[in-house]
């Protein structure tokens, strides 16, 4: 897990000053690492995320809707250096659809977390009217690609 950072650290430590202020419980507000949890908003069967990213890939191939897999992380060569691939933040699924770039991240039927990475790179696409979706399943991606396709 991921090293909190300081504005982080102030924010929980005035939180929970507040709180003891008004006599509540202390509670942490948000997850240590400031990632958010995710729920889908169409009813979705609880699969798993590479059973979703698949049967996505597979709709999208479907509808003729240009896009391709990527996966992003770290590896160590048989020398010992370290090095990272891919776009980090990116999305499970990277396409363009009448001519607009979009990026899909998958997340478990049953709901997942969006790691600070994958907000950031949300907002970056969202700024540049671009399109990111969240999905937990296919009939999460059909509800956000009905006007697309």
């Amino acid at each position: 897990m991921k090293h909190q950072t300081r504005a982080q650290k102030f924010n929980d430590l005035a939180n929970a000053i507040g709180q003891i202020r008004r006599g509540e419980k202390v509670k942490r507000i948000g997850a240590k690492d400031g990632s958010i949890s995710t729920h889908p908003v169409v009813p979705v069967y609880p699969y798993p995320e590479r059973i979703v990213c698949a049967a996505c890939l597979n709709w999208l191939a479907k509808h003729h809707v240009f896009c391709n897999r990527h996966d992003a992380g770290t590896f160590c060569n048989d020398r010992g250096q370290y090095g990272t691939y891919g776009i980090l933040g990116a999305g499970d699924i990277i396409g363009i659809i009448n001519g607009i770039h979009f990026e899909i991240e998958t997340k478990r039927g049953s709901g997942g977390r969006l790691s600070t990475g994958q907000q950031k790179r949300m907002k970056q696409i969202r700024d540049n009217e671009g399109l990111y979706f969240v999905v937990h399943g296919v009939e999460e991606l059909e509800h956000y690609m009905k006007e697309w396709v």
